[in-house]
């Protein structure tokens, strides 16, 4: 467990997957956000960490399952308590590609399979939207070749 810790601090999804023999998942019910995302396109479903070990905080690229976890679809995370807006506690705010519809309370589970690039503030929306267009497109070519 100290390895996994390790690596998860490390923003090393992989090398913890490798020591669990599984990929290491979030998991917790969509709650309600500041619905900034909607806004700028980029709609998100936000969970709580609680009492879950924390990951590096960063943006990461992602399978979710939505509820009883018989599909999982492709997505890109932010973990992190988004220092672009001044935020406090620290979510996992995740996008998923394709996706149109209503999550607020649903469960899901969150695997994390690729850090992407460590948290960081933007000087304003425009340079946010573009950088989550840049992560989208590099997490669905990861997620592609997975």
């Amino acid at each position: 467990s100290t390895r996994v810790r390790e690596c998860l601090a490390a923003g090393d999804p992989k090398g913890a997957q490798a020591v669990l023999g599984r990929p290491f998942e979030i998991e917790g019910r969509v709650i309600q956000g500041d619905k900034r995302g909607r806004v700028i396109g980029f709609p998100t479903a936000n969970l709580r960490l609680g009492q879950y070990l924390r990951p590096a905080t960063g943006v990461y690229a992602v399978k979710v399952a939505i509820g009883d976890g018989k599909e999982w679809r492709d997505g890109v995370a932010n973990l992190g308590n988004r220092p672009t807006f001044a935020g406090q506690d620290v979510l996992l705010e995740t996008f998923l590609f394709d996706f149109a519809g209503d999550l607020y309370g649903r469960r899901l589970r969150v695997r994390l399979v690729d850090y992407l690039r460590p948290e960081k503030k933007f000087d304003g929306i425009e340079e946010l939207k573009a950088q989550i267009a840049a992560d989208t497109a590099r997490a669905r070519q990861i997620l592609s070749a997975a």
